[in-house]
C-alpha cells in the first residue's frame, strides 16, 4: 500500500506540479506554448479514460509507475514526446476543428441577436 501512494506523490510531483509550473513559465515569457498544451490535452484525456473505466486500470501492476513514466516522457527535452504524439494527432485536431465550425457560427450568431 505504501508502494502506491509514493507511486502517487511521485506522479503528483512529476506528471502535475513540474509541468504545471512550466507552463505557467512558458506562458509568462511568451515562449513555445504547443508543447504543454499538447501535453496538457494527453494527460486529461488519461484521466478521462481513467475515471471511465471506474479505476479498473489502477489494479493493472505498475498502471501508476508506467503513467508517471509516460508523463515525463511526454515532456522530456531530449525524447519531445508531445511533440512527436502532436504531429500524429494534428489532423484528429483539424477534423474536431473543422466539425466545431457550424457551431461557432452559429454561438457567434446567437451573440450578435443579443
Amino acid at each position: 500500500m505504501s508502494a502506491c501512494i509514493y507511486c502517487c506523490l511521485i506522479y503528483l510531483i512529476a506528471g502535475i506540479i513540474y509541468p504545471l509550473k512550466q507552463t505557467y513559465q512558458a506562458y509568462k515569457l511568451k515562449d513555445e506554448l504547443s508543447t504543454w498544451i499538447i501535453y496538457w490535452i494527453l494527460m486529461s484525456s488519461i484521466y478521462l479514460l481513467e475515471q471511465i473505466s471506474f479505476d479498473v486500470l489502477f489494479m493493472i501492476p505498475g498502471y501508476s509507475l508506467l503513467k508517471t513514466l509516460y508523463a515525463v516522457w511526454l515532456y522530456h527535452e531530449k525524447t519531445k514526446g508531445a511533440s512527436l504524439v502532436g504531429t500524429f494527432l494534428n489532423p484528429t485536431f483539424k477534423k474536431i476543428k473543422d466539425i466545431m465550425i457550424p457551431f461557432q457560427e452559429r454561438l457567434n450568431f446567437l451573440e450578435q441577436v443579443k
